[in-house]
């Protein structure tokens, strides 16, 4: 028996680490989560004011900062855009642009969570809810382009043709449909799955406080930088993360809009 094994497990057990605790209401038999619905709606509020803030700034001479980063940024999806699709992308870029930046205003919440049992502003992405949602808006939008692309007829040829020959169409069919089906839930499980790992850190992180550093008399204080790092590190994810999420959204468009001979 190693010493004080007991007393280490007796504090773990001690420990009640909660993720995901929400301020629910019940409309129509429906639960809805508020505190979600209002952290979305307030990472929409702060989007809208940069583009307004970006539309008043927004002079056709020598930009100012604000501005310049924005034309990085949209310089650098657009070539990216162009290298994968070509010109006739060119639709997708304010659409994978809103994406990133919505995405990483929301993953900005993270930063400002304490690790406490509830949250009142939440990151929405840590509820699989929103980032399914814009999975399942994205993978509809690329279906449309891929019936505007190919025609009605060549939309469904597709899945009997590819990857393998026309005579093999069970294959294809199921194998198609598997890939599309997995879509919306690989991209929105993938954006979901990393915060919601970044909320439980800092949970873990504040229980570090009661488990090891508890009785220690500066015990508290010692847990700040421990934090601080995890939101600087969570903060770099959430941006990755955002950007991963429009990436794929290129990607998929790419495929939707590409010829069978280029998919």
């Amino acid at each position: 028996m190693i010493p004080g094994l007991p007393i280490l497990a007796n504090r773990l057990i001690a420990i009640n680490i909660s993720v995901g605790d929400r301020v629910q209401r019940t409309l129509f038999g429906i639960k809805f989560d508020l505190d979600i619905v209002w952290a979305t709606m307030i990472a929409a509020a702060i989007v809208i004011i940069l583009g307004l803030i970006l539309r008043a700034q927004a002079t056709s001479g020598v930009p100012g900062k604000f501005q310049l980063v924005w034309e990085m940024a949209i310089g650098a999806i657009k070539k990216q855009v162009e290298e994968s699709i070509g010109p006739r992308g060119a639709a997708i870029v304010p659409l994978a642009l809103t994406l990133f930046v919505f995405i990483f205003v929301c993953n900005l919440f993270e930063v400002l969570s304490i690790g406490a049992k509830l949250e009142w502003l939440p990151a929405p992405t840590s509820d699989v809810n929103l980032p399914f949602a814009m999975a399942l808006s994205v993978i509809v939008l690329v279906h449309v382009s891929s019936v505007r692309t190919r025609g009605v007829r060549g939309y469904f040829r597709h899945y009997f043709a590819q990857p393998f020959p026309a005579k093999l169409f069970p294959i294809n069919l199921f194998m198609n449909a598997v890939e599309e089906l997995v879509k919306p839930v690989t991209l929105s499980l993938r954006l979901f799955g990393n915060l919601f790992a970044g909320g439980l850190m800092l949970s873990l992180l504040a229980s570090l406080v009661i488990w090891k550093l508890g009785p220690v008399p500066v015990g508290g204080l010692l847990s700040v930088p421990f934090t601080v790092v995890w939101k600087v590190f969570d903060m770099a994810i959430g941006a990755i993360q955002a950007f991963i999420f429009a990436l794929l959204t290129i990607i998929y468009f790419d495929m939707a809009m590409a010829t069978d001979g280029a998919h």
